[in-house]
């Protein structure tokens, strides 16, 4: 009869919390695209009346889909061996664990964080002197892209990264009946999901300007590079760091950046 792990247990459920706070910290984010898409005239949107309804149906959702996704990166796919080592390491009674939390550990991710933000900042400055865009709306404050930067920091880094590369790479172990991924496996697992993150972020993309070949080819170059950098995060320092450090790259972004977006 296999052992109990409560501490993984522990993990599971302060995962789902964060991932419920992740969810429902969209909401302010969310109510005020709905709000500029009625202005610009968009029909077929509507703005609920009570916040209250959307904290309750956002809230029921993060909590499904927040076990859902602690299932599939603590249980189904543990032999990728990623998971949560660094949450893991806070219910653990030993000590100086290799995988405690280490502020020393996240100086160079988040560092190389600001900097990848900057250089992409240029890159689509770059892109949009040389290939104006039409823009449809504007896009909400700066306020409300630091309250969302939070949101997505944790939720697409739950979804993505111990969600959708535990299993691809699990899913690869498994076909090439191997016990412990090694670094091609892992790198495929990253690079497969740094591609499904660039194919979500298309939408929010169309929200504000028209799709061209230009505005597709720069969200999904921009979004399969930082998505590469948050998986090699995730797989280096653990889910912690990559939400972290994700955080970290939306606020130089969206907030200090979104004068030149």
């Amino acid at each position: 009869m296999r052992k109990i792990n409560f501490n993984r247990i522990k993990t599971a459920v302060v995962i789902v919390a964060l991932f419920i706070i992740g969810t429902l910290l969209n909401i302010p984010f969310s109510r005020e695209l709905k709000r500029l898409k009625i202005e610009a005239g968009d029909a077929n949107v509507k703005l609920s009346d009570s916040i209250f309804s959307d904290v309750i149906q956002t809230g029921i959702y993060g909590l499904i889909l927040g076990i859902i996704l602690v299932f599939v990166g603590l249980w189904l796919s543990r032999k990728a061996k990623l998971g949560a080592p660094v949450i893991e390491s806070f219910f653990s009674k030993e000590k100086n664990t290799k995988n405690s939390f280490s502020f020393k550990k996240l100086l160079y991710p988040i560092g190389f964080s600001v900097i990848l933000a900057l250089i992409i900042l240029v890159f689509h400055k770059l892109v949009r002197n040389y290939y104006p865009v039409t823009t449809i709306m504007d896009r909400p404050s700066k306020l409300y892209y630091a309250i969302v930067s939070f949101s997505a920091g944790i939720t697409e880094e739950i979804i993505f990264r111990l969600g959708l590369m535990s299993l691809v790479i699990a899913i690869i172990q498994l076909f090439r009946k191997v016990d412990r991924p090694s670094a091609k496996v892992v790198w495929l697992g990253i690079i497969i999901t740094a591609i499904f993150f660039g194919l979500i972020h298309l939408p929010l993309s169309k929200n504000f300007s028209n799709f061209t070949f230009v505005t597709i080819s720069a969200t999904m170059i921009g979004n399969l590079i930082t998505g590469s950098f948050f998986g090699w995060v995730y797989w280096k320092r653990g889910l912690l760091a990559a939400i972290i450090v994700h955080i970290v790259w939306d606020l130089v972004f969206h907030v200090i950046g979104s004068p030149f977006l």
